[in-house]
């Protein structure tokens, strides 16, 4: 795929401001709400109410035995978030133009992967090189965008850049262009290492939900380097309901040859349980789920079992839960069938041949 360099030079060019730049113009330019999940990431979790209606229901990490209804439109948006100034002092959306193109391709490689009328594991599985690499390249993006993400960065930044005589207006753009320059210099890498890894397309029996932290970089999601907590580490991407990828990472896959392959996975029993709870774990404020795929509601002896990932940036300092995963790959010819994702409980037969 294709990389628009023009969105990169924009968007790393630091936070050196011109004198030409108002702090009129300044708030001007950072007034859009942008969407640290994407709208078209969330609408399968999401219940259809009607034409371009949908529905969610959010949980906040504080407030969890709440439940509320939200649109995909309404929930994980920031004012202005994405927003930097360029070296010459004008102000640029480049991260935002880049995120929008890279959904754009990515949306119809997840169709491929939900939309199957028969099967709720693909047939056409593995994706062909061309939809790894637009996918792969979204999930970078994904892993980099979020709120935990640019929380951490500022926690461990040694260094912030000297902005206080600038205008308060130009301060709250130039303040993202950490983040943005973050992002830039490490996304092609981060893509180039997931699309290495071995993929597995999953189906859990348990309700999963996702999170604004959407990709779950097992036991290391705060690492200073997230190159490295990538490639030694499981990552895992909810993508509906009852469906998920997860990337076994080495210690995962060593025993079992099958690993080493993309392949298919059945979430039974325990293994559901460790998905919902790893995805609730990573969150940074909230957790997002299908009003009637809901976990506390449909598994009642489901409840969180850990505070989750610790926040060293709101002061949290228990120790970090750690997960190990062992799971079998699913036969090869076998699928299961795709009302699974709608209906509940499947049954122990869920699993059958394809004529």
């Amino acid at each position: 795929m294709p990389c628009t360099n023009d969105a990169y030079d924009q968007a790393g060019e630091g936070i050196r401001v011109g004198r030409a730049l108002s702090g009129k113009r300044a708030a001007k330019a950072g007034g859009t709400r942008d969407h640290t999940v994407p709208q078209m990431y969330l609408r399968p979790f999401a219940q259809h109410m009607g034409r371009r209606t949908y529905k969610l229901k959010v949980r906040r990490l504080d407030k969890i035995n709440e439940p509320f209804p939200v649109t995909p439109t309404g929930i994980a948006a920031e004012t202005g978030y994405y927003w930097g100034i360029s070296a010459e002092g004008v102000p640029h959306h480049a991260a935002e133009h880049l995120f929008t193109a890279l959904e754009g391709r990515a949306d119809p490689v997840l169709k491929v992967l939900l939309h199957d009328p028969e099967w709720a594991l693909t047939p056409d599985w593995p994706l062909d090189p061309d939809q790894r690499h637009v996918l792969a390249w979204w999930m970078a993006a994904q892993i980099l965008r979020t709120t935990r993400q640019r929380k951490r960065l500022i926690h461990q930044r040694a260094e912030a850049p000297d902005i206080t005589g600038l205008p308060q207006e130009v301060r709250t753009l130039a303040q993202n262009n950490p983040h943005l320059l973050y992002i830039v210099e490490n996304i092609a890498t981060l893509a180039l290492a997931l699309e290495a890894r071995p993929w597995a397309l999953g189906f859990s029996d348990m309700c999963l939900l996702t999170s604004d932290t959407p990709i779950a970089v097992w036991n290391r999601p705060d690492d200073e380097d997230q190159l490295r907590a990538v490639t030694l580490s499981d990552v895992m991407l909810p993508l509906d309901p009852h469906r998920f990828l997860f990337l076994p990472g080495p210690a995962t896959r060593a025993a079992d040859p099958r690993k080493w392959v993309d392949h298919l996975m059945h979430a039974e029993g325990a293994i559901g349980f460790a998905l919902v709870e790893v995805a609730y774990d990573v969150a940074d404020q909230f957790v997002i789920h299908h009003p009637q795929h809901d976990p506390w509601k449909h598994w009642k002896h489901w409840k969180p079992s850990s505070p989750g990932q610790p926040k060293p940036w709101d002061g949290q300092t228990h120790s970090a839960p750690q997960y190990v995963l062992e799971y079998p790959v699913f036969p090869p010819g076998q699928n299961i069938e795709r009302r699974w994702t709608v209906e509940h409980p499947p049954p122990l037969s869920a699993a059958v041949t394809p004529p």
